[in-house]
């Protein structure tokens, strides 16, 4: 018997060693099922976390690429409006999708331009990234602006007379003509320590005129009578860039860099409105200039192949001390302000059938305008802030300290 018992402990033993390896067997896999449950929720929190901070970066270049662009250009606030969506609002720029990130996502990105009232120094502009393959990812960062001006003229500055020289004019010969909006306009402006004496009338014929269709050139429609010529002087001369001090806030030098920077340094000078902002040229040009130094066909109503600038549309032309005074000729048309550096005397005897719709500022004094040369006044300011419409447009966008940035 003794055989028997045996055999059934060694059975029991058996059994017992096999429900012992099934239970570890069993917490074995549940302990896999955790660990790989956890690996999983690891694995899904990182890739979570991971696009969550790829929305946040997307987000920040959609920022910073809206705070560029609003440092370059002037919001296209609605007519009374403060507020402006971009894109799909006439005028906001295109932002373009952030791809190639780690996870594989597309983020599309969108801003609000935001302001209190129009009046407003201060701009709020939020950035919003999405995910496009999923709709729920997004992220918003904020930061306020204020658009700082790039400006050419001090604040609600008039136009320059039509005629500007630091020194003294020459007795004007042959009946040239200055036209001025009102009778008690100023038709030519000196910073001589002389007095206003030095700017003899000659034969100027002083003249008004009203641009009864608003066309912005004179035509049949207008009425043109005759007035006193009408002269002042300004303080700051003798001195370097007197004249041009005295009629512009910006440096000489930073609107020459201005020109430069945008290239717009010619010695063959484009017709009509300028190429692209801001509206000012450097002339690096001799002269006499004529026809042959005008590039471009232009036509339009006030406008030719002769002509530069356009009506509401003038340029800044600046001849450097180097092109020294060239004299025009040949029947051209500026639209704008003609700046001339040099200091030496300038000959305007030769201007045949020139005519200058703003101003002509010189550095130095002035010999003799002649027979159909005619000085027009034109009050820009009326379609807007001079600054504007010499394309000026800004110079940067400025963080405001202390605002909020991230959600």
């Amino acid at each position: 018997m003794l055989p028997l018992v045996a055999g059934v402990k060694e059975s029991q033993r058996g059994a017992a060693t096999l429900l012992l390896v099934l239970m570890l067997t069993t917490v074995v896999a549940i302990a896999t099922l955790a660990t790989t449950s956890v690996g999983i929720m690891e694995q899904r929190t990182v890739g979570n976390e991971l696009r969550a901070r790829e929305a946040q970066e997307a987000a920040e270049a959609g920022l910073e690429f809206a705070v560029a662009w609003a440092g370059a250009n002037l919001i296209p606030w609605p007519s009374g409006g403060n507020t402006i969506s971009c894109p799909g609002e006439d005028g906001c720029p295109t932002f373009a999708s952030v791809s190639g990130s780690s996870s594989g996502e597309t983020y599309s990105l969108s801003v609000i331009y935001s302001r209190t009232d129009p009046d407003a120094a201060y701009v709020k502009v939020s950035a919003t990234s999405a995910g496009n393959a999923d709709g729920a990812l997004t992220a918003t960062v904020e930061r306020h602006i204020k658009q700082l001006p790039k400006e050419l003229f001090a604040f609600e500055a008039e136009m320059p007379p039509p005629m500007v020289l630091a020194g003294c004019m020459t007795d004007p010969t042959g009946n040239p003509d200055v036209y001025i909006l009102d009778e008690n306009n100023i038709a030519v402006a000196t910073g001589s320590i002389a007095d206003t004496s030095c700017l003899p009338e000659g034969h100027f014929t002083a003249k008004t005129w009203i641009d009864n269709d608003g066309g912005g050139y004179k035509d049949g429609s207008d009425t043109i009578g005759t007035t006193t010529f009408n002269r002042s002087s300004f303080s700051g001369c003798p001195s370097a860039s007197c004249s041009w001090n005295a009629m512009f806030k910006m440096a000489l030098q930073d609107a020459k860099d201005a020109a430069t920077d945008a290239g717009h340094v010619f010695s063959s000078i484009p017709c009509g409105a300028a190429v692209s902002p801001p509206s000012i040229y450097v002339v690096n040009n001799n002269g006499p200039i004529n026809a042959a130094d005008i590039s471009g066909s232009c036509s339009g109503a006030g406008v030719d192949s002769d002509t530069i600038g356009a009506p509401g549309e003038p340029v800044l032309l600046i001849f450097p001390s180097s092109s020294g005074c060239p004299k025009f000729n040949g029947g051209m048309t500026v639209y704008g302000i003609i700046y001339f550096e040099t200091t030496t005397s300038c000959d305007t005897n030769g201007w045949g059938g020139m005519t200058v719709y703003g101003s002509v500022i010189w550095e130095g004094d002035v010999y003799k305008p002649n027979a159909n040369t005619e000085f027009v006044e034109v009050d820009y300011q009326l379609l807007g802030d001079l600054n504007d419409v010499f394309n000026m447009h800004l110079d940067s966008a400025a963080y405001v300290p202390g605002t909020w940035k991230d959600f």
